[in-house]
């Protein structure tokens, strides 16, 4: 029985694998930037030999290095998917195991199915970033703190640093669990500041080792990424409760609340108070910095397969407890409990739209993926060719790829990478939910390129004058004012002759850099038509 129920979890890996394809995203580019530096021995930099902290999941960043020490040219997506397959077994096993220990192996791969139902959670998986690792990681954490003797403390803080040093915010989860086991020791009158420091000293001290290297390193306490994103709910102050409130639709969770909430009346109370803790805890984040943009979820995800055990612990409670009661009251319990978790695992599963928020969802997760491929990927063998000499400064609104398959030192216009727009810039022109824009900034950055937005790649007769161009330039017609893109600047265009794609760009006009055709490649020809 139990074989036929790890091929049905299987299987249903397998589907969810199919449903979310290749999907890739920009953002994941960035920290595949800072990995390739480190593994080609330059540090964790960015693009071009730029010191700035523009990825907020160091270890993860780590992680990924390993493919370029491995082969130099190989799509980084194989290294992070590969980790994020690993980290989706360890949250399966880590859930079953959390509820196997106070109940049935029944219920243990229920709860593990409803895990695997969350299609989110099998696209951040495929995304590239390290939102399904960082969710293994504190389910990970979670079950060996429970596998600890309560008298004997010793490793299982340690074992929530993986989650502390995959995201900036993840010493969050730590904090959580040293918080509850003070207030479990105080309840259980079994204090004790000395088994407290021994305890709690090797995993604190390890974090605060890692925060001072990187504040040291990066001359900042926060990543870029914080600062850029601090004015997320400016515009619109409830977005993080609207994105609340769209997770609860799309997941169905009103079913999920009278299972999971049977844990702490029936189940093992003080397992289920910790885990509760932890998923409120977590919700209160992500809505306080205003949720994600990313079509899957993002800052929601970690408490999926804290739920899944929460469920688990609840079917298997309300299936014991209601043993004695009669048949005509029992059944139906324990078919309602089932049902509701089939519910919610039904509503986690892409195959089912209904409604209008998870049809703009999973649009925008086509329409991510559509563009990351054809749209950036596309026009990034041509882009290459535009920066004439490594470290050349290139404003971008896609730092991610560009950033990996280009040798310009990257000028990222949402401040995500670039502490400059980062602390100073506002929101003017823009959604804050992607960053920030700082027009004034450029007199101080002093770019060389800039690019056209999407489509990036065009005809090579797209354009007939250059203020068409500028006019065509993310935030253009702003960085205009401040940097006169007219006067200072000269419209090119690199073309593939084989099919007549061509890209066009700025140019800053600098002395010894005569503006005349050029071919840098055979095929591929670069001039400046105006």
């Amino acid at each position: 029985m139990t074989g036929l129920a790890l091929l049905a979890l299987l299987g249903l890996a397998v589907t969810q694998v199919q449903a979310v394809g290749d999907f890739r995203i920009d953002d994941a580019y960035i920290t595949f930037s800072f990995s390739k530096n480190l593994a080609h021995g330059n540090g964790p930099i960015f693009s071009h030999g730029l010191r700035v902290e523009g990825y907020s999941n160091f270890l993860w960043m780590v992680l990924t290095a390993f493919g370029y020490l491995l082969a130099p040219n190989a799509d980084p997506y194989l290294t992070a998917r590969i980790f994020s397959g690993l980290a989706l077994l360890v949250a399966g096993f880590s859930v079953y195991r959390l509820v196997r220990r106070s109940g049935s192996a029944a219920a243990g791969l229920v709860a593990v199915a409803l895990l695997f139902s969350c299609t989110d959670l099998f696209r951040a998986a495929a995304s590239g970033l390290e939102t399904a690792a960082f969710a293994a990681a504190i389910v990970a954490g979670w079950c060996f703190y429970f596998s600890e003797s309560p008298l004997d403390r010793r490793w299982s803080l340690v074992a929530f640093l993986p989650a502390a040093l995959l995201r900036i915010d993840g010493f969050a989860p730590l904090l959580v669990v040293l918080g509850f086991e003070v207030l479990s020791a105080f309840n259980e009158r079994r204090f004790s500041w000395l088994k407290l420091a021994r305890w709690a000293a090797p995993a604190l001290g390890v974090w605060a080792l890692y925060f001072a290297w990187r504040y040291a390193y990066y001359g900042l306490p926060l990543p870029s990424t914080y600062y850029a994103k601090q004015l997320v709910t400016s515009q619109e102050p409830t977005r993080g409760v609207n994105q609340l409130w769209a997770f609860v639709k799309d997941y169905g969770l009103v079913a999920f609340l009278p299972v999971a909430l049977a844990s702490l009346f029936w189940g093992p109370r003080r397992e289920a108070s910790a885990l509760w803790l932890a998923v409120t805890l977590q919700v209160a984040y992500a809505v306080h910095v205003g949720g994600d943009w990313m079509p899957f979820e993002r800052f929601f995800l970690p408490i999926v397969p804290l739920g899944a055990v929460l469920c688990g612990f609840g079917v298997d409670r309300i299936w014991r407890n209601v043993r004695s009661l009669r048949w005509a009251v029992r059944w139906p319990l324990r078919i309602g409990a089932l049902a509701a978790v089939g519910f919610v695992a039904v509503h986690a599963h892409a195959a089912s739209v209904d409604s209008a928020e998870e049809r703009d969802k999973l649009g925008l997760a086509v329409h991510s993926e559509k563009h990351t491929r054809e749209n950036l990927l596309g026009a990034a063998d041509l882009l290459r060719w535009v920066v004439r000499r490594p470290g050349d400064r290139l404003v971008t609104d896609y730092a991610g790829v560009f950033s990996v398959y280009t040798d310009a030192q990257i000028i990222d216009m949402w401040g995500l990478c670039n502490a400059d727009i980062a602390l100073h810039g506002g929101i003017e022109g823009i959604n804050p939910i992607y960053g920030r824009s700082c027009a004034e900034c450029y007199a101080r950055l002093d770019p060389d390129y800039f690019h056209v937005v999407v489509p990036l790649v065009r005809d090579r007769h797209a354009f007939s004058s250059q203020r068409a161009v500028i006019d065509a330039i993310f935030q253009g017609w702003a960085i205009d004012r401040v940097i006169d893109l007219q006067r200072q600047f000269v419209v090119g265009r690199v073309v593939e002759e084989r099919t007549g794609r061509a890209l066009w760009f700025l140019e800053r006009k600098r002395v010894g850099r005569p503006l005349v055709p050029r071919s840098p490649s055979p095929g591929i020809g670069v001039d400046y038509p105006f």
